[in-house]
């Protein structure tokens, strides 16, 4: 806006900036009136009301308490000494984390109650070193703190809460909450129903090591307005059923395939997907995600691992069914491994499932440092590499590459197919060696290796590779959020 305005200006011999000639009182209290989202996008207008947002309620309008582990009882008692001080004045952001045993029940909710009287709209809430696989696992345990839900604030749009149990209150109502984070929380099937079904305006649902879960599903109760959605690490869940619901544009989910049905060809509005196993000694049941992915018309960044990778390919290439990645603009691979087989599925993929806008392709390789292609106990035929397909990629980068047999053919088919290759980067794991009492770290990746690479055939002679870490964002994944170990 502030453009056009200052086009404007120049064109017409100087236009007055009206409202941006307020006085500062008079656009504090037009600020007030605005949810706390609608306020930070004010400071697009002009100068003058860049960053005033963070002053329209009484300092401090953000308020960040924190109890580090061993705190005296003189610390712990401070952070309630400091809300009384401040008094109960409208608040943006409040923030409280804390170590297990340094809170009561009666203090947590006191805190959540005086979050609730200022107002807030965005709450989190964090308790570190529950014990054991509490505090990443969420199992619940005997006297665990616990947040009942709805938290009060009529104006909450974003709820943070991670090692605390979560209780929830039948046909309650929570109109403006948009955002719900929720880790390592004992939540239970109901109470998540309970939830979802209270947030009518919900677009961002996240659970991670929530694994009291059994059954992931709120088809039944409803979330209109859901855009996002992520699973990581709810282990016990055996039933899992992403909601079909119009506007769901991304779907993430890192952990064991318990169940058959997780996507449904209707989903035509997912843009962002990312399937992960959760490791290499995971699999996959019977499942409906061969037969899904490729049908997903709207997908622009797909994330698989090897094994979800495997069953696409393998389902793909038995069944006569057209392809409809034709948006699909990032491609991301997760492997655990590198064998022969391992090869054949990533061509396999790219022939069956051709993608003729991919322009970003990023494979992460495993971090062992044996060479896979000798250590094929069974004959692997191999598959024949695509011959097309990749005419608009400009950028690939490989992650953990040491040059093995098996990485040095999908380098050299990358190169002499991608005719617009502007950018290959290959990143070498690091190694330690001791020199005296210090280590140094050199690169996995030998010199002669790299000088065989640069001697490889190109179908794009402006091609550069790159063996160096890069710090350009735009060489970074849209998911650069990996959830498992490598």
């Amino acid at each position: 806006m502030e453009g056009d305005h200052e086009k404007r200006q120049r064109a017409g011999g100087g236009e007055e900036d009206r409202i941006s000639e307020l006085p500062e009182a008079l656009r504090l209290q037009i600020l007030s009136l605005l949810p706390l989202k609608s306020a930070i996008r004010t400071g697009a207008l002009s100068s003058r009301w860049r960053g005033l947002w963070a002053q329209r309620w009484p300092d401090p309008s953000s308020l960040c308490l924190c109890l580090p582990p061993g705190a005296s009882a003189a610390a712990r008692a401070e952070p309630l000494a400091i809300i009384d001080r401040r008094g109960r004045r409208r608040m943006d952001f409040f923030s409280f984390s804390f170590h297990s045993g340094q809170l009561t029940q009666p203090d947590l909710k006191r805190c959540v109650e005086y979050a609730a009287a200022c107002e807030v709209e965005v709450l989190h809430l964090r308790l570190d070193g529950g014990g054991g696989r509490g505090s990443r696992g969420g199992t619940r345990r005997p006297g665990m703190l616990a947040v009942h839900f709805p938290v009060g604030s009529p104006r909450l749009a974003r709820l943070s809460v991670r090692g605390l149990n979560v209780t929830a209150s039948a046909n309650a109502m929570v109109g403006a909450l948009e955002v719900i984070h929720l880790h390592s929380v004992p939540l239970t099937d109901a109470a998540l129903r309970r939830v979802v079904g209270a947030c009518p305006c919900l677009r961002e649902l996240d659970l991670r090591y929530c694994r009291r879960l059994r059954r992931i599903d709120f088809t039944t109760v409803g979330a209109p307005n859901l855009r996002s959605f992520t699973i990581v690490d709810c282990s016990r869940a055996t039933d899992l059923r992403v909601p079909v619901v119009p506007r769901l544009g991304s779907f993430r989910f890192s952990g064991a395939f318990h169940c058959s049905n997780i996507l449904t060809a209707t989903m035509g509005t997912l843009q962002h997907l990312y399937l992960c196993s959760g490791g290499p000694e995971t699999g996959l049941p019977p499942t409906n995600l061969p037969s899904t992915i490729p049908r997903l018309s709207n997908l622009r960044v797909l994330t698989l691992c090897s094994i979800a990778l495997q069953y696409v390919s393998v389902f793909a290439a038995k069944t006569v069914m057209e392809s409809k990645l034709c948006n699909l603009r990032e491609l991301h691979f997760l492997m655990f491994g590198m064998t022969n087989s391992n090869l054949a599925d990533i061509y396999s993929f790219l022939k069956t499932c051709p993608c003729p806008q991919l322009e970003r392709l990023f494979v992460q390789l495993p971090t062992n440092t044996r060479d896979a292609f000798t250590e094929n106990f069974l004959e692997v035929a191999e598959e024949e590499p695509p011959k097309g397909g990749l005419e608009n990629l400009w950028l690939v980068k490989m992650t953990n590459f040491k040059g093995h047999r098996n990485e040095m053919q999908l380098v050299d088919f990358l190169l002499r197919k991608a005719s617009c290759l502007k950018k290959l980067f290959l990143i070498a794991p690091k190694e330690d060696h001791p020199r005296g009492f210090r280590k140094i770290q050199s690169d996995v990746l030998p010199n002669f290796g790299k000088t065989e690479i640069l001697l490889l055939e190109r179908a794009s002679a402006n091609v550069q590779i790159v063996f160096s870490e890069p710090n350009d964002p735009e060489t970074q994944p849209l998911h650069s959020e990996v959830f498992v170990r490598f």
